[in-house]
């Protein structure tokens, strides 16, 4: 566990997959699949559900409402702009909460209002505060975040948020919307807006450097209380910070608390892999196949002996399991362990050429070897020496 850890301290959850999840190039979901993953990651323990922007079309409408009604323990949330007529949308799908917006960074107002002068900073600013106090009026839950913060000029972003506050949000969010930080200095920013935030603070973070898993941590370690993710890292370009890496991360290394059963993690991944179409890497942290694989002689040897020698954490925590891969990099350790559960004699002589072909075998395929062809290989050896 890091020095840095507050054990103390849950951090809630909030999964985006549904909307900034899918909108991942090429990912469409069907509504009905929406409403089985919800009900699956309110199971897992997801405290908040991004179920979709309705404005946007009519199947996330039926999407949200179909969400709204399974009586979630989890928050269903409908993301809309400050308007009221996208507000009473949301409403009228049965969502009792939403997370809305306001493009601050420079460029951001600039390709989207034609100026960063400050009539368009006021009139964005007053357009907020009255779309925040509206839902407020109607009973809803209400978020509203800082799209582009991480390149918004500080005194607004803080100017922004602080007037979010006082209009009655419930939470305001910081948005590192082209994933363009670095954790200290998104650790540093969180730190300074906590002093003057007390409400909820949630953290959105992209991946376009690869950073999003690492900031997102670096933002909880500032003093934020909630993190937006999705299953698998989807999103736009190179996707959103990857719920099950950003969770696993913050229980096993720096000791926080979430209500997310992590044994569901590799389960939900596979789901989303095969809903989505998007096929996670081998080498994806937490749930990619070669997460918890061993190939390599000495590896392999220690882990039978002791899995946390070249594991840090078990598989099963996180509903995972070991692979012994045999191939060009295996010991004589992992074929005497194959041919013993099989009941096959051997000498060392046998047990060196088996290894031998094995090797040969994984290099000419390109692939690794399964234990019926190691099987095969000593057959094919002990017959020849016959």
């Amino acid at each position: 566990m890091s020095e840095t850890a507050t054990p103390a301290r849950k951090i809630r959850v909030c999964d985006t997959t549904l909307r900034d999840g899918e909108q991942t190039c090429g990912v469409a979901f069907q509504v009905e699949e929406k409403v089985k993953i919800a009900r699956l990651l309110d199971e897992m323990g997801v405290d908040v559900i991004d179920a979709g922007f309705p404005a946007s079309s009519q199947a996330d409408q039926d999407a949200v409402r179909g969400m709204a009604e399974l009586g979630l323990n989890a928050r269903v949330v409908a993301f809309c702009r400050p308007t009221r007529t996208e507000i009473d949308l949301a409403r009228a799908c049965g969502a009792n909460a939403i997370y809305t917006f306001l493009p601050t960074s420079d460029v951001h107002m600039r390709v989207k209002f034609g100026g960063t002068d400050s009539s368009v900073r006021d009139r964005l600013k007053r357009e907020m505060a009255d779309g925040v106090a509206y839902a407020k009026d109607l009973g809803m839950y209400v978020g509203c975040g800082s799209e582009d913060a991480t390149r918004t000029p500080y005194d607004y972003l803080e100017e922004v948020l602080v007037l979010a506050q006082e209009s009655g949000a419930d939470l305001v969010g910081v948005a590192d919307t082209v994933g363009s930080t670095t954790p200290d200095a998104f650790r540093a920013l969180i730190q300074r807006l906590r002093s003057q935030i007390h409400v909820t603070l949630s953290l959105h973070c992209h991946n376009d450097f690869g950073l999003a898993t690492a900031n997102t941590v670096a933002g909880i370690l500032g003093g934020a209380d909630e993190v937006q993710c999705t299953i698998n890292g989807l999103g736009e370009r190179a996707g959103n910070a990857s719920l099950e890496e950003v969770v696993v991360a913050l229980t096993q290394l720096y000791g926080f608390e979430t209500n997310i059963d992590l044994s569901r993690l590799k389960p939900m991944s596979s789901l989303i892999a095969d809903l989505s179409g998007i096929e996670v890497s081998p080498m994806k942290p937490i749930v990619g196949g070669n997460a918890f694989s061993h190939e390599s002689g000495l590896h392999v040897s220690s882990v039978m002996k002791d899995s946390t020698a070249y594991e840090p954490l078990r598989p099963e925590l996180v509903g995972h399991t070991r692979r012994i891969v045999m191939g060009k990099h295996s010991g004589k350790g992992i074929i005497s362990h194959v041919l013993d559960k099989h009941g096959l004699a051997h000498d060392d002589a046998v047990l060196g050429a088996v290894l031998r072909e094995v090797k040969e075998a994984s290099v000419l395929t390109k692939s690794s070897v399964t234990e019926a062809q190691v099987i095969a290989i000593y057959h094919e050896r002990t017959a020849t020496a016959v």
